[in-house]
């Protein structure tokens, strides 16, 4: 996913063919009789390229006693017995392609990202290092935006492994992560918009900016929803070996993915114990959206809710609509901190570095349970 594994590939192809020069060489130098010694110092020149290549191969062992000591590489003592008994050709390639391996389990957190399509939708799965029956499971919208700089908006990913790489998500176990990527850009407004809430409101889209506005007024919230908990989830649930529990599996979103994840909270009660939406874009629909999404969703006492807005970009217009949500939930019996938390971040923007500075937050008071 980051290349390492490709670089891994050539180091170790390299490696090989360092190997296999050093016995063929070393062996074709032995049935001739060659004397090593003055092979090596028979005259000026062989000096110059002796001492030259002592020099590497000097530069060479503190670079890998540095990286090893850096990445946390054990028995690196093993690559310079080796260096003995074949050549540092074969062993600097095989230790550069460990080292990459390393680095590739690094920025994945001690985890692996397996790779999914299920009905036209891309899906990536972080997988901690350790999975029980009872792992925890956080589904998240807008998929490329959270592993991989490569696919994410503006090269920025929520930095959710970070988070967790450096143990700013803290849990008795680490949760299995579903990013499920959108069906395509222009699509992206139909799929994540609440179908009841579009459907009673055809208009909803009619204010957004040209560029955010959907080719078509047809809504494929439902069938989105019924992918996500139908399909995928239990797809993942049986592959990982993990017991479905509503209290152990999440839904978090940004922005129009906020909303999403509280109607499918809505419409998935039994399924998902909590949705996290992070700016969570209740601008949409204006008042309505606010009022009328907060009373799809289930009544106070067996699911958590976490809302939040910065003060920037397009943020600035949120607080408003945000007190009015937060409001509707207290409402319904919903108590900070004991099933609700929201918050508003001054500073920040409507962008996935803002998310990556607060992901961990709502995430460790879901974990807690």
């Amino acid at each position: 996913m980051f290349g390492h594994q490709l670089r891994a590939r050539i180091y170790f192809a390299l490696s090989g063919i360092g190997l296999i020069t050093a016995w063929v060489l070393n062996g074709i130098a032995s049935f001739e009789g060659a004397n090593y010694l003055t092979a090596w110092f028979g005259s000026v020149l062989d000096w110059v390229l002796s001492v030259d290549l002592f020099i590497v191969a000097a530069a060479t062992i503190v670079f890998m006693l540095h990286e090893a000591k850096k990445l946390g590489m054990k028995r690196v003592w093993l690559y310079f017995l080796l260096s003995g008994a074949t050549a540092l050709a074969f062993t600097f390639p095989l230790f550069m392609g460990f080292r990459e391996l390393k680095k590739q389990k690094i920025a994945l957190a001690g985890g692996k990202i397996d790779n999914f399509v299920v009905d036209d939708h891309k899906v990536e799965v972080w997988v901690p290092g350790k999975v029980l029956a009872y792992t925890p499971v956080l589904m998240i919208h807008d998929g490329k935006d959270i592993f991989n700089p490569k696919t994410a908006s503006g090269g920025n990913t929520w930095g959710i492994l970070d988070a967790l790489r450096e143990g700013r998500i803290k849990g008795d176990l680490e949760p299995v992560i579903i990013a499920v990527h959108g069906l395509s850009k222009p699509t992206r407004m139909l799929e994540l918009t609440p179908q009841e809430i579009a459907e009673r409101h055809p208009d909803i889209w009619d204010n957004l900016p040209a560029p955010y506005r959907p080719p078509t007024s047809t809504p494929m919230n439902a069938k989105y929803n019924q992918l996500l908990a139908e399909k995928i989830l239990p797809m993942v649930l049986e592959k990982y070996s993990v017991d479905p529990a509503p209290e152990r599996t999440a839904i978090a979103g940004a922005s129009m993915g906020g909303l999403a994840s509280f109607y499918l909270l809505a419409k998935y009660p039994g399924i998902f114990g909590a949705a996290l939406g992070f700016s969570t874009h209740w601008i949409l629909g204006h008042t309505y959206m606010a009022q009328e999404l907060t009373a799809l969703m289930p009544s106070a006492g067996k699911h958590k809710i976490y809302t939040d807005a910065g003060t920037q970009d397009w943020d600035m217009f949120y607080q408003r609509f945000h007190n009015l949500a937060v409001a509707a939930l207290q409402a319904k019996g919903y108590i900070r901190d004991r099933d609700l938390m929201f918050g508003v971040y001054p500073g920040t923007g409507h962008d996935e570095t803002a998310w990556a500075a607060r992901v961990h937050l709502p995430i460790n008071w879901w974990l807690k349970g």
